[in-house]
């Protein structure tokens, strides 16, 4: 799933992380609500991504301390 070699490279964690990424430095305020996250990476991913893949990236992202979550259940980058 990280590095996939059966699947489209589109449903890798590298991939999904960096939209999750590009998301993020998109935004002004740099902290945003996990579900706004998630409807403004899929309306601008090529291909329809599940909630499941996106929470799998934000794991991954927070193992690697790229992102962090707040007590609102907001995402912010942290680098």
């Amino acid at each position: 799933m990280i590095l996939p070699i059966d699947i489209k490279p589109e449903k890798s964690l590298y991939v999904i992380g960096s939209k999750i990424l590009e998301t993020l430095n998109s935004e002004s305020m740099g902290i945003i609500d996990i579900q706004i996250l998630y409807e403004k990476l899929a309306k601008n991913f090529p291909e329809k991504i599940s909630f499941s893949y996106f929470l799998y990236a934000l794991d991954w992202l927070f193992i690697l301390g790229l992102i962090s979550i707040n007590s609102k259940s907001g995402i912010e980058r942290c680098y």
